[in-house]
């Protein structure tokens, strides 16, 4: 007898997915670990990644008055900027630092040789009001880093004289202003040998005094002490390698504009484009000294790359932050050749999903010549009956017979199955909805409130509800998640099917111990992913201490996975508690902007309830820019 669950298409009426809830944090800004609730019975809430962003620092004092930092810190007066640099004051020897300068015991090392020739240390800041951001923005810029090799993290504090020469470049992100630099550090990137990769504040510390100012004109072209951070203006877009990139309206610290002296001796990377309140293109204030719309965003000269900002807050899928992923690749492997690669999944099938369905999909991928893969939920529950006249209801792979047999010819036809969670939900918890398979978290614990508030009281989901996400779930573990992991791979393997050597964690979603229990079974999941405070410092934060990341190119994590791109988001036809539809055309254009990166990933996912018309158009858009359908695992 047909299990009720076959009966309907179940995930027909598929909630807020991952790329619609990355548009609504583009404009609503929700705080980490919320996230909006769908219409209670829901099918699959919002994956979590994007709307756990990462924020940007506050906008100093220093941009709010329009002065200089130096000035205001008092260290120089506005008289003596107004002096010319003499050329007498910038003699100064370029040094070859040693290799061989022991770490400090702060430092850690995640990735692997195997990922490229890259050995990249990563500084941050770790003091103040905003230091937790530190850890976030040195884990952003190590995962894009860990594409190239080896990353070793590092507070700046903690630097010593002459670290940076045992390694292939050096990455710092000034996120707290004015952050004490040891005066090794700025030795190293003043007269080193080193490539050094800077984002954010602090670039005006390496030029405090006379002589390190001159020494820094001179060598770079342009004078970091007499430019100043432009958070007057509106900036919504950045230009990199002839395209326009979104950058969200939440990033109001502001960018600091490179005030240079030396065009011959400059590489503008790329530029931050003035705008109205409503978009439309103005001319720039003259803080940002310059003349039109729009002022250098990044600048490259001598062994110096600087960024403006930090380009990892509030990130979306056209965003700012794909340029800031191609500058770290070319500082650690000049001259890469170029990758056009595109990876398509088929999402959410289940013992719950026709064969008939999921058939119509796989036939037209095999006719396309499009390698694809499979997301497997090899059990499904409804412990409750919500979809099942409140009759309890679990089937597995091995009662869908149907179901198995076109899972193996999609094998024999260039489908590689994934293992996506094992259940897709935890026990008979609503977490956060009804506990059926698909709809909920498996790996960490959510509810509704009807605040964007996660210490507001926790309401049964409505349509205008949010969703928190965080902490443990009851009686798990690492172990805990080993086991199940375990428990979902043997059933492949009992209906004939091979056992899958990849995993997607259910809505992207995970605990720290989860993610490391998850990791003893599989050394590679293709996904987004959480990336929790304390993976750096061992000083573990809280439920709520946690950002999302997407990748546009394969990394490697210091939960110690491979992580396989998914970075285009998926299609969804209707808009969802203020999160608009996503169209075909719009995972299109996110491939498109892709194209800035000499690395470039176009991997997207389609769910099979869909027409198959709408993958046609994605895959046929996808290829038209230039990209080539590979299986996941090919994925660089």
């Amino acid at each position: 007898m047909m299990p009720q669950s076959l009966k309907r298409r179940h995930g027909a009426a598929l909630g807020l997915t991952l790329a619609a809830a990355l548009l609504v944090t583009a404009t609503t800004g929700p705080a980490v670990g919320a996230v909006a609730a769908e219409t209670a019975p829901v099918v699959s809430p919002v994956d979590i990644t994007q709307e756990a962003v990462v924020e940007a620092p506050p906008e100093p004092m220093a941009a709010a008055e329009q002065t200089l930092p130096l000035v205001a810190a008092g260290l120089i007066d506005e008289e003596e900027l107004a002096q010319p640099v003499e050329a007498a004051d910038a003699e100064a020897v370029i040094r070859d630092l040693p290799a061989d300068v022991a770490l400090p015991t702060s430092a850690r090392t995640f990735s692997t040789t195997q990922a490229g020739p890259a050995r990249t240390l990563v500084l941050f800041d770790s003091t103040g009001e905003y230091a937790h951001l530190g850890e976030y923005y040195a884990l952003g810029m190590g995962m894009l880093a860990s594409h190239s090799g080896t990353v070793t993290t590092l507070p700046v504090s903690d630097y010593t004289a002459g670290l940076a020469g045992s390694f292939t470049a050096v990455i710092y992100s000034g996120s707290t202003y004015d952050e004490p630099l040891p005066r090794a550090f700025i030795d190293d990137v003043l007269t080193g040998d080193v490539p050094v990769l800077w984002t954010g504040f602090n670039i005006w510390k390496l030029t405090a005094d006379t002589q390190d100012r001159a020494t820094f004109t001179t060598r770079y072209g342009w004078d970091a002490a007499n430019s100043y951070i432009d958070s007057t203006d509106t900036v919504s877009s950045v230009t990199y390698n002839g395209q326009n990139l979104t950058r969200n309206a939440l990033n109001t610290g502001g960018i600091l504009a490179p005030h240079i002296t030396a065009p011959e001796q400059v590489t503008v990377l790329g530029t931050a484009n003035c705008s109205d309140t409503a978009g439309a293109v103005t001319d720039c204030a003259s803080i940002a000294q310059t003349t039109g719309s729009s002022f250098p965003w990044a600048v490259k000269s001598a062994n110096l790359t600087y960024i403006g900002e930090i380009p990892l807050s509030y990130l979306a899928e056209t965003d700012r932050y794909l340029a800031a992923a191609d500058i770290v690749l070319d500082t650690l492997q000049p001259g890469a050749a170029t990758v056009r690669q595109a990876a398509v999944r088929i999402e959410d099938v289940s013992p719950a999903t026709t064969g008939a369905e999921l058939r119509t999909i796989v036939d037209y991928l095999v006719g396309a010549g499009v390698p694809f893969q499979i997301a497997v939920v090899p059990i499904y529950t409804d412990p409750s009956g919500v979809y099942n006249d409140a009759a309890p209801e679990t089937i597995t792979l091995a009662d869908n017979p149907e179901l198995v047999e076109v899972l193996s010819y999609a094998v024999a036809n260039g489908g590689t199955l994934i293992q996506h969670g094992t259940t897709h939900q935890f026990s008979t918890l609503s977490n956060p909805y009804n506990a059926v398979s698909t709809d909920d978290f498996e790996f960490i614990r959510s509810w509704c409130t009807d605040a964007n508030d996660n210490s507001a009281p926790a309401i049964t989901c409505q349509n205008d509800s949010w969703v928190q996400i965080g902490g443990e779930l009851p009686g798990t573990d690492a172990a805990w998640a080993t086991q199940q992991v375990l428990e979902g791979r043997a059933l492949f393997a009992q209906v004939g099917l091979p056992e899958p050597t990849v995993f997607e964690t259910p809505h992207y979603a995970a605990t720290a111990a989860a993610y490391t229990g998850i990791g003893e079974v599989y050394g590679v999941r293709y996904e987004r992913e959480l990336l929790h405070a304390g993976l750096l410092t061992g000083s573990s934060g809280g439920d709520f201490d946690y950002y999302g990341q997407f990748f546009p190119y394969a990394v490697n994590d210091p939960y110690g996975t491979h992580v396989l791109p998914e970075n285009l988001g998926n299609v969804e036809l209707e808009s969802y508690n203020q999160h608009p539809p996503r169209l075909p055309a719009d995972i299109v254009a996110s491939a498109r902007a892709n194209l800035v990166n000499t690395h470039a990933t176009a991997s997207f996912f389609f769910h099979p309830y869909y027409d198959v018309s709408l993958l046609k158009e994605i895959v046929e858009g996808i290829r038209a820019e230039g990209y080539t359908f590979v299986s996941a695992m090919e994925l660089k």
